[in-house]
């Protein structure tokens, strides 16, 4: 039997399953009503931020190697507070009190004298290429200030709304109204579907993606849908198979800008694929080998490493 697994060379299976899985940082909610405490700790050498500017987040430029993540503290800390359009609290760790600051208010960010050679990126094409740990808080950043972005209104009045409880509560300004604004996430399951004869799996080549990459079928959960219901419909809608046996495998936070993927297997009972509603350009049966092949190839690609996709698919490889 071949050993597909250690077939899989640069590409092994993940020691930890996918990004944002280990995050330490304690959210400590108590925290979060307590105006003073959160007003003194701005100030405090423990004291950490992570800036965020048009949903970007800030690195170092290190020549021709990957930036990496900037958390500012000290002087460059406090500077970047007091110029923040929204400071939200975070949460600790080892006695370190971490914000995040969206300074999307300039227009140009670099006159807070942030650190030389530093710019702001897209953490998205940068996560896997950087600490684990690091990504998770800087995604965790540009979330929760992508969220106070999008509710500055009340969505029942129209009034506008205020920051409260260490930026995560929205609260309408409206006496008549005073309507409380939560986060929220939205619901998206992934599933990957294998063939009736479980030698094979259905992925597809979505028209957003960039170069001739495949990966597992996804989609949002609707109004009033169970889980199993949208892992059904989607895999139908998207390919025009049906499916049995679904079972929940793993979840993952994406926050890009808001959702939670929640991973799925299933098994096909049909075979014959029609991408229906055109949000796929293809879909197609892969065999063990025709993955192995893929991740060693120029011309296609699998999903990006340590996403959850990733992960369904290497946990499909390794059982044989």
């Amino acid at each position: 039997m071949i050993d597909y697994a250690k077939k899989l060379c640069i590409h092994d299976i993940m020691s930890f399953r996918f990004y944002h899985e280990h995050i330490l940082l304690n959210r400590a909610p108590h925290f979060r009503k307590d105006k003073m405490w959160l007003k003194s700790n701005l100030k405090n050498t423990n004291t950490r931020v992570i800036p965020v500017w048009q949903n970007k987040n800030l690195f170092k430029e290190n020549n021709k190697k990957t930036p990496s993540p900037i958390i500012l503290s000290g002087t460059a800390a406090l500077n970047v507070c007091n110029e923040a359009r929204e400071i939200v609290f975070l949460g600790l760790l080892d006695n370190k009190i971490y914000f995040a600051a969206d300074i999307t208010n300039h227009e140009d960010p670099f006159s807070m004298d942030l650190p030389e050679r530093s710019v702001f990126a897209d953490l998205r094409s940068l996560a896997t290429s950087i600490n684990y740990m690091e990504a998770g808080y800087l995604a965790y950043a540009r979330a929760i200030v992508y969220w106070n972005q999008n509710n500055q209104f009340c969505g029942q009045c129209g009034s506008k709304t205020k920051s409260i409880n260490g930026g995560h509560e929205r609260k309408c300004i409206s006496e008549t109204c005073s309507k409380s604004i939560f986060p929220r996430t939205d619901p998206a399951v992934i599933m990957l579907v294998t063939h009736p004869t479980d030698d094979k799996c259905l992925l597809g080549h979505n028209k957003k993606f960039q170069g001739l990459r495949f990966s597992t079928i996804a989609g949002f959960v609707e109004p009033g849908e169970m889980l199993e219901q949208a892992v059904a419909r989607e895999v139908f809608e998207e390919t025009n198979i049906k499916v049995r046996n679904i079972k929940y495998q793993a979840s993952q936070p994406w926050p890009f800008p808001a959702s939670i993927m929640l991973g799925f297997t299933a098994q096909a009972t049909s075979t014959a694929i029609i991408c229906h509603d055109g949000e796929l350009e293809e879909a197609r049966w892969f065999s063990r080998q025709e993955i192995i092949e893929m991740s060693n190839s120029d011309d296609m690609l699998p999903p990006p490493k340590l996403s959850i996709s990733r992960w369904l698919i290497d946990t499909w490889l390794k059982k044989f």
